[in-house]
């Protein structure tokens, strides 16, 4: 956890060769806060049979970027309700397509399916593009240059061929999604780079695989502790059917093994990804520790506890737990976030895509 008085700078000595400032990002957010938008969202969505989502997206993302701080200044989420709206409209239209098409045929379903995989890199790169163009910082906004046909190996045919090993070639996709996404980032005209390599990721997927094998054999022995100590509290009889009774016996596991692998991957992949990225220079550093995963856990206990309501505390307290652990180590950052304010101002200030289709990549 961290506030606004642990979110200054430091200076680190590179032996001459470059010294590096270190600015500390920091969330400045409130549970209680969050409650507010969330529970207004929720409302407005339901009453408006999912229409306001796009609106209840723009408040929850201006939300957070607005209480994300970085060497003074808080980042600005651009994007408009309208664009985010008629994403989604294409991808229900989309859904309903593949849905009608199975109750035609069975051919007709698997040609819509193959259609709509085969555009998936198409709908990443359009994601991609509008969320980093409506994303800014120090009025300066962020952009993607990846191309829709650079896209196609690393989001269509790596993943297929992860699929078609049995896994084994899965972290080599994840690799070249990395290469590709953070290749082609930018911020004003500045390229993001990617220095992250095929090992890490492997790395990555052998260890998220071992943890997997040590908590289910664990969930298998919290769900047996918890079937005997059901059964001694009904006195060796339950008055439950036994389809509920199966689901309370083995509801908790299923949710301590998903919760744990999750955050075990996403603590993982976090610091292999911003531990190698730069930007001019300027270069990400993270450090979670185990301490996420124990954040994590707390978080879905006191979420199903709370038949939900603790959401936005949760993801708050998330929010907080990340920016606390995430530094940029920048070399001359007001200057040159000046300079590529300068530039951008004297090319004109770019539009974003047209509408977003909500992939949340």
């Amino acid at each position: 956890m961290i506030d606004s008085e642990n979110s200054g700078s430091s200076t680190i000595d590179t032996s001459g060769e470059q010294q590096f400032t270190t600015e500390q990002f920091a969330f400045h957010g409130s549970g209680s806060d969050y409650f507010r938008i969330w529970i207004v969202n929720m409302l407005f969505t339901i009453l408006t049979l999912g229409i306001y989502s796009a609106w209840a997206k723009v408040r929850t993302k201006r939300y957070f970027y607005g209480n994300t701080e970085l060497a003074g200044d808080r980042f600005e989420y651009l994007a408009s309700p309208i664009a985010i709206l008629k994403g989604r409209l294409i991808a229900v239209a989309a859904l309903l397509a593949y849905t009608f098409a199975g109750y035609i045929s069975i051919a007709a379903g698997w040609i819509t399916f193959a259609l709509l995989l085969a555009l998936i890199p198409l709908a990443v790169v359009q994601s991609l593009r509008f969320n980093s163009s409506n994303s800014a910082w120090r009025g300066v906004r962020f952009g993607f240059d990846g191309g829709h046909r650079q896209a196609y190996p690393p989001h269509l045919f790596w993943p297929l061929f992860g699929v078609a090993t049995l896994g084994f070639g899965l972290p080599f996709a994840w690799y070249k999604i990395n290469r590709f996404q953070y290749d082609h980032y930018r911020f004003g005209t500045t390229r993001s780079t990617s220095s992250a390599t095929v090992r890490g990721f492997y790395g990555i997927g052998i260890s998220v695989f071992a943890a997997t094998i040590v908590i289910f054999m664990l969930a298998i022995v919290l769900m047996f502790s918890i079937g005997i100590l059901t059964a001694m509290i009904g006195g060796g009889e339950s008055q439950l059917p036994a389809e509920v009774e199966a689901t309370l016996a083995v509801f908790p596991g299923f949710l301590f093994v998903y919760a744990s692998v999750a955050a075990i991957y996403q603590a993982m992949f976090y610091n292999l990804v911003f531990n190698n990225i730069e930007f001019g220079g300027n270069r990400l550093r993270n450090s979670i520790s185990i301490e996420y995963v124990l954040l994590i856990l707390s978080n879905t206990f006191l979420i199903v506890v709370t038949l939900g309501f603790f959401y936005p505390w949760a993801a708050v307290r998330r929010a907080r737990y990340l920016m606390a652990n995430i530094r940029l180590e920048a070399r001359q950052l007001d200057s040159f976030a000046a300079g590529e304010f300068d530039h951008i101002s004297a090319q004109g200030e770019e539009i974003g895509e047209a509408f977003d289709l909500g992939l949340g990549f």
